[in-house]
C-alpha cells in the first residue's frame, strides 16, 4: 500500500513526515522539541513509535517513544516527541453547559481560557485537500467520523486512534496520486525547460506553505524534499511529487491547527496571533479550509494587523462561494440536520419515504441557509419566519405544493393555512426531531431549549423510572405524554421545559408532513415556553408559527445564537474568562438587528479570536 516510500526508506511515511510536535497541557502546542515518528500524531494513544536516525532511513531526531500517545484532549497520556504528552482537557462532561451572561465590567480581559490542539475535522479535512490540490475530495469520507458535542469542532474530543493514523495514510496515498494526475498544472512549472529538481523544490515552497498555512522553513522544506528524493529513487519525478504531497497531508502542522509564534513578552498573559495565524482562523471560520494565496498574501503584507482590517477582510471572504459551504455546516450541525442521512423511517407509516426523498432534505437546509444568507436579508428573524422551502419533486409531496419541472431544488412559497416558520419546520429538521414511526415532541422541545435558548435541560436522575406506560393507540402524542407531567419530581422538572414547547410542532408528522388531526383526534398545538424571564417568551402560543414569532423577537434567542457561534468559531464551549468576548459578539449582534452575516464578522472582533493563551510546559 506504501510502495513508492517503503521501497526506498524501509520506514513508514508517517515516520518520514514527523515533524516532532509535542503538545502541552494549557494552550496550543510547543513547537518542535526534536523530530521524529514519536510525535507524529499525537492523542491516538499507546501505538509503538518507530526510531532511526538519518543513516537508517528515518529522519533526523526520530526517537523512541509511543507514537501518538496522548497530545490530544482525551487522549490520555503518552510519550511525544521529546517529552510527554497530558490530555488536554480530558473528555467532555455530561453537564450541559450553559450560557454565561456577558459583563462589560469584566472587558479587557485578562487571561484567556486555554484552548485545547484543534484538529482538522473530516468536513475541514475534505474543503481543505479540495481546494489545495483540485482534487475530488472524496477519499475523505473514509476518515472517521468525528465525534460530536454540539458541534464537530470541538477541540476537546478531536482525539485521534490508531484508525486516524491508518486512515491517514491511505487517504493521503489516494489524494496524492490524484493530485499528480495532472502534474503540470499543479506544479505550474515545467519541469523539462528548468529541471525536475528546480521545480520540486519551487513546489515544495510554495505547496508548503498553502498546506501548512505560513511560509516554510528551512527544516520544511528539507523534509519535504526527502520525501521527494525518496519517491524519485527508482521511480519518476511524478512519483517524487507524490510521496511529496502524502508527508505533507500527514504533517501535524497539517492536521492540526498549530499556533506557535513565540510571544514577544514571555510573561504575557494573553499571546497576539501571528498574521498567518490570524488568517488560519479566519479561513477556518468563514471558509471551514485554509487561507488560500491571497490571504497568505495579505498576511505576508502585515495587512490583518487591524481589527478594521480583519473586519473588511471577512466581510469580502464571505462573498466568496467557500463561504456558502461552510456558513451551512454550522446551520446544519446546530440543529442537527447533520444526521439526516442516518434516519429512517418506518415504511408502514410513511410510504413517502425514501433515500432520493432523504438526499432532497440533506440538500434543502443548505439551499435555505443560502437563500435567507445571500439573496434575503440574512436576519434571523428571516432564518426563523419565511414561509417558504427549497423543493424537487419528492419533497414537494411532503409540502403539499406542485412539484416544479426538473429534478434540482427549487424555491416555492408554501400554503399559509400549514403555518409553517422557516428552518423549524423544514422536513428534514422535523424528521430528524422525530422517531422513526411517529413525532417527538420532546426532542422537537428540546432542540427549542438547548439551541435557540441555550438553557438544555438538566439530565434525569439516575434513580429515575424509565418504565415506558401503557400506550392507547388513539391517543394523541400530548396525552401519551401528559404523563410525564404527573410522574414526580423524577419526570415532570425537566418536560416541563421541553413538552409545552415540542406540543407546538404537532401539526408536523414524524416524516415534515401537515397534519390537523392524529388518530381521528384534532390535535391541540397550544404551547408555552416556561421558566424565562424574557418578555418575548412569555405567554402561550398557538403553532410553530407563533413559536416562532416569540423566538424571533427574543433577546435570549438572539444572545444564544451568538453564544452557539462561539462556540462553533472557537472549537470549545465558553469558560468565564470568555465573558468580555461574548459580550462583545452579543452586543454586535443586536446592534446589526440579527444580521447572520455580522455576526460571524463579529466573532472576529472579539478577544478569544485575536489572542490565545500561554503554552503550559
Amino acid at each position: 500500500m506504501h510502495s513508492v516510500l517503503s521501497r526506498h526508506t524501509g520506514v513508514s511515511l508517517l515516520a518520514l513526515v514527523a515533524f516532532g510536535v509535542a503538545a502541552c497541557s494549557g494552550g496550543t502546542v510547543n513547537p518542535a522539541e526534536g523530530g521524529g515518528a514519536a510525535g507524529a500524531l499525537p492523542g491516538a494513544g499507546g501505538a509503538a513509535g518507530s526510531s532511526g536516525n538519518a543513516s537508517q532511513g528515518g529522519v533526523p531526531g526520530a526517537g523512541a517513544g509511543n507514537s501518538l500517545g496522548g497530545a490530544l484532549p482525551g487522549g490520555g497520556t503518552g510519550n511525544g516527541n521529546g517529552g510527554s504528552g497530558t490530555a488536554l482537557g480530558g473528555a467532555t462532561s455530561d453537564v450541559p453547559v450553559t450560557m454565561i451572561p456577558p459583563s462589560a465590567t469584566v472587558c479587557p480581559s485578562k487571561a484567556l481560557a486555554a484552548t485545547p490542539l484543534r484538529r482538522l475535522t473530516r468536513f475541514e479535512y475534505a474543503n481543505t485537500v479540495k481546494n489545495l490540490l483540485s482534487v475530488d475530495p472524496a477519499p475523505a469520507a473514509d476518515l472517521p467520523v468525528d465525534e460530536s458535542d454540539g458541534f464537530s469542532n470541538n477541540a476537546a474530543i478531536l482525539t485521534v486512534s490508531e484508525l486516524h493514523a491508518e486512515k491517514y495514510v491511505l487517504v493521503a496515498e489516494a489524494l496524492a496520486k490524484s493530485a499528480v494526475a495532472n502534474l503540470a498544472a499543479l506544479t505550474k512549472c515545467d519541469a523539462a525547460a528548468k529541471g525536475e529538481e528546480v521545480c520540486a523544490k519551487e513546489f515544495a515552497k510554495s505547496f508548503g506553505r498553502r498546506a501548512f498555512r505560513r511560509p516554510t522553513t528551512a527544516a520544511d522544506e528539507e523534509l519535504l524534499m526527502a520525501a521527494y528524493a525518496a519517491g524519485k529513487t527508482d521511480g519518476t519525478y511524478a512519483e517524487g511529487i507524490e510521496v511529496m504531497i502524502r508527508a505533507a497531508l500527514q504533517s501535524p502542522h497539517f492536521i492540526y491547527r498549530l499556533e506557535t509564534t513565540s510571544p514577544a513578552n514571555a510573561a504575557a498573559t494573553m499571546i497576539p496571533l501571528s498574521q498567518f495565524e490570524i488568517g488560519t482562523r479566519l479561513a477556518y471560520l468563514l471558509w471551514a479550509s485554509a487561507p488560500d494565496d491571497a490571504l497568505l498574501d495579505v498576511a505576508a503584507k502585515g495587512e490583518l494587523a487591524t481589527k478594521e482590517q480583519v473586519a473588511a477582510k471577512a466581510r469580502d471572504m464571505l462573498k466568496d462561494p467557500k463561504a456558502r459551504i461552510a456558513m451551512s455546516e454550522f446551520y446544519s450541525q446546530w440543529l442537527g440536520a447533520n444526521r439526516l442521512p442516518q434516519i429512517t423511517k418506518a415504511v408502514a407509516q410513511f410510504p413517502k419515504y425514501s433515500n432520493d426523498l432523504r438526499d432532497a432534505m440533506v440538500q434543502e437546509l443548505p439551499a435555505f441557509v443560502q437563500h435567507v444568507l445571500w439573496t434575503a436579508d440574512h436576519k434571523l428573524s428571516t432564518l426563523l419566519t419565511a414561509n417558504v422551502a427549497f423543493v424537487n419533486p419528492a419533497l414537494a409531496s411532503v409540502y403539499g405544493v406542485t412539484a416544479p419541472a426538473g429534478t434540482g431544488l427549487q424555491l416555492v412559497n408554501l400554503p399559509e393555512a400549514q403555518g409553517r416558520s422557516g428552518i423549524l419546520t423544514q422536513a428534514g429538521v422535523l424528521s430528524v426531531l422525530a422517531h422513526p414511526e411517529q413525532t417527538s415532541p420532546v426532542l422537537r422541545g428540546k432542540m427549542v431549549r438547548a439551541k435557540m435558548l441555550c438553557t438544555p435541560p438538566p439530565r434525569p436522575p439516575d434513580d429515575v423510572d424509565i418504565t415506558p406506560p401503557e400506550i392507547d393507540s388513539n391517543s394523541t402524542a400530548r396525552e401519551r405524554l401528559s404523563a410525564h407531567l404527573t410522574a414526580g419530581k423524577g419526570c415532570d422538572g425537566c418536560h416541563a421545559l421541553m413538552d409545552p414547547i415540542g406540543f407546538a410542532f404537532e401539526n408536523f408528522d414524524a416524516l415534515g408532513q401537515y397534519r390537523t388531526t392524529e388518530n381521528g383526534k384534532t390535535l391541540d398545538v397550544s404551547g408555552e415556553v416556561l421558566s424565562t424571564t424574557d418578555p418575548a417568551l412569555q405567554g402561550k402560543f398557538t403553532g410553530v408559527r407563533g413559536l416562532a414569532a416569540k423566538l424571533a423577537a427574543s433577546e435570549a434567542v438572539r444572545d444564544c445564537v451568538a453564544t452557539q457561534w462561539f462556540r462553533y468559531g472557537s472549537g470549545r464551549n465558553e469558560a468565564s474568562a470568555d465573558t468580555c468576548s461574548l459580550a462583545t459578539l452579543q452586543e454586535a449582534f443586536a446592534a446589526s438587528n440579527g444580521d447572520l452575516l455580522e455576526v460571524v464578522v463579529a466573532l472576529t472582533q472579539t478577544e478569544a479570536f485575536w489572542y490565545r493563551p500561554p503554552i503550559a510546559q
